[in-house]
């Protein structure tokens, strides 16, 4: 009997294999396996984490969803509910969501909807749920007693958390709903973070389905940056806008060994959870585009250019000490003018300081003294020829994206004129970014070699770890004109301002005063605080460069971004744990 009865269920399977491959439905059959054998589906790997130096994560991934209905399974009873439960539970218009749902979306051949919410200027964004709202909805979604939800599903998203907030905002960049990076590493990695989506044809077979395969996985990267002195950096930042109630600021921290950036603090704070007012003109809405024509400068030290002022003529004062063209000990006598290219060149206070050494023309920070260098001794072939041996004009190849060259006017260009020879000694007529000057002083603190500045530390790959190398953009002067100019700046920096010293550490350095330049020639009214300096001396480990711009306080570098140098380098060389310069006195003396 079993025998009978396996027998009639084996041919009652092989006659029903006979109808569907030959009988009258064979046709449909047949279309389906067609249809089915075209649907694929596209699998997008999990994107790379982010990490600071010492592993404390600045980037990674949580799990959101979205709300889709499908329209052609909602009831009048499930639309209110549905809008009812959303307004409750996720504080959104009822009206709002309501006019969703009761759409005919059917009559414009969608079947299946995301519900949207509305942000500023009128635009709609979807609606998205973490894990914990998402858990609640589908409580409602399985209890048969709960609220008739039906038609309405979660849909998983891959979505990025940044657990430090606007802390290194500016550096990690951000990535947008539709998995983009922007900005920063996000965006310069974008690439090696998303790793590479694959598409596989739809399993029916519920063992192949479980044999799909998982698309290489993003890279994982570990910057540079030092997430407490980040945050120290960034504190500090933050006091000083508020206490000379400046409009923005910018602070880099950077070891001119090797080039990896410490920190990066820009003022205003970026959050890349709250990202968009950040967006570019294109993902805005129309109302939004027209009251911000501009792109907003998402990170302004390698995006935003401006006159460094007084701080680039440190680069002037190595081009002449490496061509031997100038000592420390040599005479000028300053008039307080000098006329280059039928344009006066006066000094900052207006004032005649008579005889003085190049010593103290970069003590006093005179103009017509670094005028009279760059025109009466370098001229303007080798003058030029320094400036682009610092990277002047160029970008660095720092890894974030968004980077620009800044401008620098030669004799070649159309609009350079002799007055440029002048005023370029002393950083006027020409624009930099904070990242290339600091990149180009980088030379004079490491021996004269200049390396390129990077944030990434490790890549973390399927295949391994990969460490960068250091990257060696040049030598724009000897090793011995970096120490000759280094003590000329440790000299020199006594007498220029008393706000940059630190007890126990000889620092070098150079402050900077710049005017803005307008429409209508340069503001009065505002000007570019900025400090540049290194230490310790005896072996730098450490470069900072401080910017304040438009302070109200005082316009002067001396008084507005000195302190900062000065209480930055005081935690710094704690945090770095950099003995006093009497430890290694006290060596050598044993020695």
């Amino acid at each position: 009997m079993l025998l009978a009865l396996v027998a009639i269920v084996v041919l009652a399977m092989v006659v029903q294999l006979i109808r569907v491959q030959f009988g009258p439905y064979a046709p449909a059959f047949a279309a389906i396996e067609e249809i089915v054998a075209e649907q694929v589906d596209k699998v997008e790997p999990t994107r790379g984490v982010i990490y600071d130096r010492d592993g404390r994560v600045l980037a990674s991934n949580v799990p959101l969803y979205y709300l889709e209905v499908e329209v052609r399974q909602l009831t009048e009873t499930s639309k209110k509910q549905i809008a009812a439960v959303l307004s409750r539970a996720l504080v959104l218009p009822f009206d709002d969501v309501y006019s969703q749902l009761t759409y005919e979306w059917v009559d414009e051949g969608q079947l299946r909807i995301r519900l949207t919410r509305e942000i500023s200027g009128g635009k709609r964004w979807p609606i998205t749920v973490d894990q914990i709202a998402a858990d609640v909805l589908k409580g409602f979604l399985e209890d048969p007693e709960a609220p008739d939800l039906s038609g309405l599903s979660l849909v998983p998203a891959p979505s990025r958390a940044y657990p430090a907030g606007s802390l290194a905002g500016h550096v990690i960049g951000f990535v947008n709903q539709k998995g983009k990076g922007y900005f920063g590493v996000e965006g310069y990695y974008d690439d090696w973070l998303v790793g590479r989506s694959i598409t596989i044809e739809r399993g029916y077979i519920p063992l192949e389905a479980r044999l799909r395969p998982d698309p290489p996985a993003g890279v994982n990267l570990v910057l540079t940056i030092d997430l407490d002195i980040q945050q120290m950096v960034e504190d500090i930042l933050k006091q000083t806008i508020e206490a000379d109630n400046a409009e923005s600021g910018q602070v880099i921290v950077m070891d001119p060994e090797n080039g990896e950036i410490l920190a990066m603090a820009i003022w205003p704070p970026l959050d890349p959870n709250n990202y968009e007012p950040w967006l570019p003109p294109e993902e805005r809405s129309e109302e939004e585009s027209e009251d911000d024509e501009e792109e907003p400068v998402i990170n302004p030290a390698v995006a935003g250019q401006f006159e460094p002022g007084s701080t680039f003529k440190v680069l002037t004062m190595a081009a002449a000490l490496d061509a031997g063209l100038v000592t420390p000990e040599e005479e000028f006598i300053d008039t307080g003018q000098i006329e280059v290219g039928g344009h006066t060149i006066r000094n900052w206070d207006g004032r005649a300081w008579g005889s003085q050494t190049m010593l103290g023309c970069m003590e006093h920070s005179l103009n017509v003294c670094l005028a009279y260098v760059s025109s009466e001794k370098l001229g303007a072939p080798m003058f030029y020829e320094y400036l682009r041996a610092f990277g002047i004009g160029k970008q660095t190849g720092i890894d974030l994206a968004g980077e620009v060259s800044g401008q620098l006017r030669t004799p070649r260009h159309p609009d350079w004129t002799e007055s440029d020879l002048g005023t370029n000694a002393f950083g006027q007529g020409v624009s930099v970014t904070s990242i290339q000057l600091i990149t180009a002083v980088g030379a004079i603190a490491n021996q004269g070699v200049m390396v390129q500045p990077h944030v990434v530390l490790e890549v973390v790959g399927p295949d391994g770890v990969y460490w960068p190398k250091t990257t060696v953009l040049g030598q724009p002067i000897s090793r011995e004109t970096a120490e000759t100019l280094t003590n000329m700046l440790t000299k020199s920096l006594s007498g220029e301002t008393n706000f940059a010293h630190v007890a126990g550490y000889q620092l070098a350095g150079k402050t900077g005063t710049a005017q803005i330049p307008g429409e209508f020639g340069y503001d009065p009214r505002w000007t570019v605080a900025s400090f540049v300096g290194w230490g310790p001396v005896r072996d730098p480990e450490f470069l900072v460069f401080v910017r304040v711009d438009k302070p109200q306080t005082s316009p002067w570098g001396s008084v507005v971004a000195a302190p900062v140098f000065r209480e930055i380098v005081e935690r710094l060389v704690i945090m770095l744990e950099i003995p006093p310069d009497s430890i290694y006195e006290g060596l050598n003396l044993e020695e």
